[in-house]
C-alpha cells in the first residue's frame, strides 16, 4: 500500500431507530508492522447471527476470536488463512448449538483482508459486501439470493473467495445479508460510495429505519501534507515512512488521539526535511572544501597578464554565506592555476567536522522523538481504553437488570481484553478486572466456595475416575481405568481421609461368588431393605452385579432378567429399588429387591407411549422423579415412566459438558455438576436458576469434575477430579433483605 494511504473505519448498529457507532459483530484488525502475523495484512470481519434469540455479545467474540486467530496464525497462502478462519468460526457455532440445539443457530460471514491495495474477500452463508471505486461500486457475490450454507449446521459451508483492488476514494461496506429485506443493492452502493464513513453512517441509519441491522464500513484516503512544511521547507525531500498513518474507528478514538498522531507525524516529516536540508548542506560544503583545498605553487613560467573577469551574481547557500554561481565557475575556468591559488583564500574544515558530529546526533533526536511520542500515544490509547471499561462497569453495577447489565459487562469485557494486549502488568487494569468480577459475580449469582479442602490426590497412572460414594464413615472411589474401588474412611469432621486396612475392596478379575468380576462400570449405594443389608453395589460386565460390605466383602448378587440387557451404563437405587440405564435399548430397566437379590423379573420404566433416547446420558438421579442429565447440558425429569415439563431458565451461561446430577430427596433444590464452566449451579427442581458455586481460591479445579456427592445432612459437596478428591461446605442462600411495609 502506498505510504500515504490512511483507513477510517466506522462500525454501525441499529435497533428500533436508535443507532449506535458499535457493532458487536463487527470487527477491525490493522496489527502494528512490528506484531506477529503483521505480514498477512490487516483483516475486517463482520458476522449474521440467526436462530433463538438471535447473536448475543459472547458468541460473537468467541467466533471473531477463532476467526482471528485462525487467520494470522494459518501457515500457507492469503486465502487459506481465510478459508480457514472461516471454518474456525463454523466449528465455534457448531460445538455451541451442539450445547444448546434448541438454539438452532446458523451465520453468514463475511471476512476482508487487506495487503498492499489488494483486497481479498471470503465469504460464507449469508454474507454481503460492497467495494466503491472511482466509478463503479462492487457488489459481493453478485447473486445476492445465493446465500450458500451457513455456518453452524452439521454440513461444512463452503467458502468464496474474490479479488478486487482498492484506491485513494475506495470504501468497504460489510453489511449483513439482511439488510436486502429493507432495501435495495442500489441504495446500499449509495452508502458505500459517500465522501466519508460519517455521510455512509448517517445515511445506513436512515436506511434502517427500526430494524436491528449492523455494518463495518472502511473508506481509503491520501493524506495530505501540513502547509507549513512547504513553507519552511520548499522541495524537501520525501519523508518516507514518517508520512504513514491510520485513522482509528471514530467510536474508539476520541479526536484527542487523533491530534497526538498528527503531531507524530509532524514532527517526523519536520526533522527528517530538515536533516536531509543538512545533509545537501553537508555535502556542498565538502565539495567546496575538496576544491578549494590549496595544492603547492605552479613551477610553470610566469603567468602572462589576463584581463580582469566579470563577476556573476551570488545566490544565497544553506548556511548563508556567498557562494559562487555556475557564472563564476565558468569565468574562473579561465584563469590559470595560479589565479586560482592567489584569489582563493585557505578555509577550514571545522564546518563539516561540526556538521558530521551534529548529524548523528539529529538522527538520534529523530530516533527518540518517535519513540516518545509512540509511547504517548499508546499510553493515551491504554488509557481511554480503560476508560471506556470503567465507564461500562460503572453503568453496569448500577442496572437493576441483569440483562442490560450483561451487556454492559460484555462491553467492559472488550475494552478489559483490549487493555491487555497493550499493557498487561498495569495496575490500573488490575484493579478494573477485579472490579469487573465483582459485578459480574454479582450480575450471575456467583457464591465463591471458600476453602475447599483437599482430601487425596490420585497420582496412579492409568486412572479413569468415575464415582464416589458415602455411607456412613466409608468412602469409595470407582477407578474404571485401573478396575478397581477403593475405599477410605472418613474423620469425625469429614474433612480428612485415611486408606482403609484394605484400601481395594474390588478388582477385576477377582474372584466373587460363582464368577469373575468383569470390567467395573459404574456403582450405587443399596440401604437395607427387607432381609437385605445395606450395601454397596457394583455393575460389571461378567455377572451383572458385585456387593461389598465392609464386614462381609463382596459377593455376587443374583439379577434375572440380564439377558434383556443391551448395553447397561448406570445405575441407581431408590427406595431398594434398583434402576439400570440401558442406553442401547433406551430403557429404565427397575428391579424390585427378592430375597437375596433381584431375582424379580425387571420391568420397563418407560412405557411404550414414551419414546426417549438415552444415548449421551451422563447421570441419573432420584427422588420419586427420575432426572437424567445429559453431556449436551439437557436436564430431564420423569415421573412414572412419562416426561415431565422441565425448562432450565435465568442460567447466565449454557451448561457446558456437565457430568452429575445430584437430587436430594428433601427440599426444592438439585445441583448439577457443570465441569465445562468449572462450577456447580444450583437450581429449583422446576428449573429455575438460582446460585452457581465457583472457588475463590484454587482457580479451575471444578473444570475437571468427574462426580458429584452431596452428604447425608446436606451441608457439603465432595467434589471427584480427574487426578483428585474434594470437600466443600455447601454455602447457605443468602437471606433476602426484607422490603418495608406501605405506609398505610
Amino acid at each position: 500500500m502506498r505510504d500515504s494511504l490512511r483507513t477510517t473505519i466506522g462500525q454501525f448498529s441499529s435497533s428500533g431507530r436508535q443507532t449506535q457507532a458499535r457493532a458487536a459483530n463487527a470487527r477491525a484488525v490493522e496489527p502494528a508492522a512490528d506484531l506477529p502475523g503483521a505480514e498477512r495484512g490487516n483483516l475486517y470481519m463482520l458476522l449474521e447471527v440467526t436462530g433463538s434469540g438471535g447473536g448475543h455479545a459472547a458468541l460473537y467474540r468467541q467466533m471473531l476470536n477463532a476467526a482471528q486467530t485462525a487467520f494470522y496464525e494459518a501457515s500457507g497462502t492469503l486465502s487459506a488463512a481465510l478459508v480457514r478462519a472461516v471454518r474456525n468460526a463454523h466449528v465455534v457455532l457448531r460445538r455451541a448449538n451442539e450445547a444448546l440445539p434448541e438454539a438452532r443457530w446458523r451465520a453468514g460471514i463475511s471476512l476482508a483482508a487487506l495487503l498492499g491495495e489488494e483486497l481479498t474477500i471470503a465469504q460464507a452463508g449469508p454474507a454481503l459486501a460492497l467495494v466503491s471505486h472511482a466509478r463503479t461500486v462492487d457488489l459481493f457475490p453478485a447473486d445476492v439470493e445465493a446465500t450458500g450454507i451457513p455456518l453452524g449446521g452439521d454440513e461444512r459451508p463452503d467458502v468464496e473467495l474474490f479479488r478486487t483492488s482498492i484506491e485513494p476514494g475506495s470504501m468497504v461496506l460489510l453489511a449483513q445479508n439482511g439488510w436486502l429485506n429493507q432495501v435495495t443493492p442500489e441504495a446500499l452502493a449509495v452508502a458505500a460510495a459517500a465522501a466519508n464513513v460519517s455521510l455512509a453512517r448517517d445515511y445506513l441509519g436512515q436506511l434502517a429505519g427500526d430494524v436491528e441491522l449492523s455494518a463495518l464500513l472502511v473508506s481509503f484516503s491520501e493524506e495530505e501534507l501540513p502547509e507549513v512544511l512547504d513553507e519552511v521547507v520548499p522541495g524537501a525531500p520525501d519523508a518516507g515512512p514518517f508520512e504513514r498513518g491510520r485513522v482509528r474507528p471514530q467510536a474508539e478514538m476520541p479526536p484527542t488521539r487523533r491530534t497526538a498522531d498528527d503531531a507524530a507525524h509532524a514532527l517526523a516529516r519536520g526533522l527528517a526535511a530538515g536533516v536531509g536540508k543538512l545533509t545537501e548542506g553537508v555535502r556542498g560544503l565538502s565539495e567546496r572544501a575538496a576544491a578549494d583545498e590549496p595544492g603547492p605553487p605552479p613551477a610553470a613560467p610566469p603567468p602572462a597578464p589576463q584581463p580582469a573577469p566579470q563577476r556573476a551574481p551570488q545566490r544565497h547557500s544553506l548556511f548563508g554565506k556567498p557562494r559562487p554561481a555556475e557564472a563564476d565557475v565558468e569565468a574562473s575556468v579561465t584563469t590559470t592555476e595560479e589565479a586560482v591559488y592567489e584569489e582563493t583564500p585557505r578555509r577550514s574544515l571545522w564546518p563539516l567536522l561540526l556538521a558530521v558530529i551534529i548529524i548523528p546526533v539529529l538522527i538520534g533526536a529523530v530516533v527518540i522523538g518517535m519513540l516518545w511520542l509512540r509511547a504517548q500515544t499508546a499510553e493515551t490509547q491504554l488509557q481511554e481504553t480503560l476508560n471506556g471499561a470503567e465507564t461500562a462497569i460503572a453503568e453496569a453495577r448500577g442496572l437493576p437488570d441483569e440483562a442490560a447489565a450483561r451487556l454492559r459487562l460484555s462491553n467492559a469485557r472488550d475494552f478489559l481484553d483490549q487493555a491487555r494486549v497493550l499493557k498487561p502488568e498495569d495496575p490500573r487494569l488490575a484493579d478494573l478486572e477485579a472490579g469487573y468480577q465483582e459485578v459480574l459475580d454479582r450480575v450471575d449469582h456467583v457464591t465463591p466456595l471458600y476453602g475447599i479442602v483437599p482430601l487425596w490426590d490420585f497420582k496412579e497412572s492409568g486412572r479413569q475416575l468415575e464415582r464416589v460414594v458415602i455411607s456412613g464413615e466409608s468412602l469409595f472411589v470407582l477407578d474404571r481405568g485401573r478396575h478397581q474401588v477403593n475405599r477410605w474412611v472418613l474423620s469425625q469432621l469429614g474433612d480428612s481421609i485415611v486408606p482403609a486396612e484394605e484400601p481395594v475392596v474390588l478388582r477385576k478379575a477377582q474372584q466373587a461368588g460363582d464368577a469373575v468380576v468383569g470390567d467395573l462400570v459404574d456403582m450405587t449405594w443399596m440401604e437395607a431393605v427387607g432381609n437385605q443389608r445395606s450395601k454397596l453395589l457394583v455393575l460389571d460386565t461378567a455377572g451383572g452385579l458385585v456387593s461389598y460390605d465392609v464386614t462381609w466383602g463382596p459377593d455376587r448378587v443374583p439379577v434375572t432378567g440380564r439377558e434383556q440387557w443391551d448395553m447397561p451404563q448406570l445405575i441407581r437405587g431408590y427406595g431398594g429399588n434398583l434402576y439400570v440405564v440401558d442406553t442401547k435399548a433406551n430403557q429404565i430397566w427397575r428391579y424390585r429387591p427378592g430375597k437375596t437379590g433381584y431375582e424379580n423379573a425387571p420391568e420397563p420404566y418407560f412405557t411404550a407411549s414414551t419414546q426417549v433416547d438415552l444415548a449421551g446420558v451422563q447421570s441419573i438421579a432420584i427422588d420419586g422423579h427420575i432426572w437424567l442429565l445429559y453431556a449436551d447440558g439437557r436436564l430431564l425429569k420423569f415421573f412414572v415412566g412419562e416426561q415431565q415439563p422441565f425448562e432450565l431458565r435465568g442460567l447466565p451461561d449454557n451448561l457446558s459438558a456437565p457430568t452429575a446430577v445430584v437430587v436430594p430427596l428433601e427440599g426444592d433444590r438439585l445441583y448439577v455438576a457443570d465441569a465445562g464452566n468449572g462450577r456447580i449451579v444450583e437450581l429449583t427442581k422446576d428449573g429455575q436458576f438460582q446460585r452457581q458455586f465457583r472457588p475463590r481460591e484454587g482457580g479451575d479445579v471444578l473444570r475437571g469434575m468427574r462426580d458429584l456427592f452431596l452428604d447425608a445432612t446436606g451441608s457439603a459437596f465432595y467434589v471427584l477430579t480427574n487426578d483428585a478428591l474434594f470437600k466443600a461446605n455447601l454455602p447457605k442462600p443468602a437471606v433476602p433483605t426484607p422490603t418495608p411495609a406501605p405506609a398505610q
